[in-house]
C-alpha cells in the first residue's frame, strides 16, 4: 500500500484551504445534490454516516477494497496517486459539496487514488447497502450518477486532450480552472503555490513561474500573495481548449 512522502507538499495547503470558499468553479460543479429534489437529498443525508478525518489523515489509500461513496461536508480533499520512488501526480482537490469514490461502489475494483485531509475534513459516507438502495428507490439518485460520472469523465477527456495536443500554457490553464474556488467576494481564486501547480501538471516550477507571468502579463490572470485570480473565465477557457 502507498504512503505518502513525507516531501509532500501539503503544510502550505493546509494552511490555506480554510479561507477559500470551495465552490467549484463554471462547468466544473461535481456537487451529485445540484441533481437532486430536496426529498431525495434528504433521503442520503439520513443514509449517510458522518466521519471526521483530521487533516493530514486518510481517508482511503491506493488499493483499498473497502467501497463507500463520500461526499465533503467541510474541508479539503486531495486525490494523488504516489510511486514506490516517491514520484507523486495529484488528480485534484475536492471541497465541500463535491463527492469521490462512488465508481467504487458500481466497479468492484480497489480504489485507484489516495484521498487525503488537507485541514480537518467532515464527510457524510453513504455504504454499499445504503447506496444500492438509495439507486433503487429513487431513480433521480442514479440518474445524478450518470451527471456526475460524466461531468468526471468529460474532466478527464479535457485532461488528456490538452496534455497530447495542447501547449504547456494549454496544460496550466486547465488546471487553474480546475483549481479555482469562489472566495467571499466572489473572485475565481486558485490557492497553490508554483511548486504545487507544478505536481499537478508534471512540469518544474521554473516552467510554471514563466507561464504564470505570461498570462499575467495579458491580462487572464492576477498574482496576489500566495493566490491567482482568474479573470476572464471565458478566454482562459477557450485557451485551455476547455470543450
Amino acid at each position: 500500500m502507498i504512503r505518502r512522502s513525507a516531501s509532500a507538499p501539503r503544510a502550505s495547503l493546509n494552511r490555506r484551504a480554510t479561507s477559500i470558499e470551495r465552490t467549484p468553479a463554471p462547468g466544473i460543479e461535481t456537487d451529485i445534490f445540484q441533481w437532486l429534489s430536496p426529498e431525495v437529498r434528504e433521503a442520503v443525508a439520513t443514509a449517510a454516516v458522518r466521519r471526521h478525518v483530521d487533516a493530514g489523515g486518510f481517508i482511503f489509500q491506493h488499493g483499498d477494497s473497502e467501497r463507500a461513496m463520500y461526499r465533503v461536508l467541510e474541508g479539503t480533499v486531495r486525490l494523488s496517486l504516489m510511486r514506490i520512488d516517491g514520484h507523486q501526480m495529484i488528480y485534484g482537490l475536492l471541497g465541500p459539496g463535491e463527492c469521490l469514490a462512488a465508481s467504487s461502489l458500481i466497479f468492484d475494483h480497489p480504489l485507484p487514488q489516495t484521498a487525503e485531509a488537507l485541514d480537518d475534513v467532515q464527510l457524510q459516507v453513504v455504504g454499499p447497502a445504503a447506496f444500492n438502495e438509495l439507486r433503487t428507490k429513487h431513480r433521480e439518485f442514479d440518474n445524478a450518477l450518470l451527471q456526475l460520472f460524466a461531468r468526471r469523465l468529460r474532466t478527464l477527456s479535457n485532461q488528456v486532450a490538452t496534455a497530447k495536443l495542447g501547449d504547456l500554457p494549454s496544460q496550466i490553464v486547465l488546471r487553474l480552472l480546475e483549481l479555482a474556488r469562489r472566495d467571499p467576494q466572489g473572485r475565481l481564486m486558485v490557492t497553490v503555490t508554483h511548486s504545487e501547480l507544478a505536481t499537478f501538471v508534471s512540469v518544474s516550477r521554473q516552467s510554471i513561474h514563466r507561464v504564470v507571468k505570461s498570462l499575467a502579463a495579458e491580462g487572464l490572470i492576477a498574482l496576489h500573495y500566495g493566490s491567482i485570480e482568474l479573470l476572464h473565465l471565458d478566454r482562459l477557457k477557450a485557451k485551455a481548449e476547455f470543450l
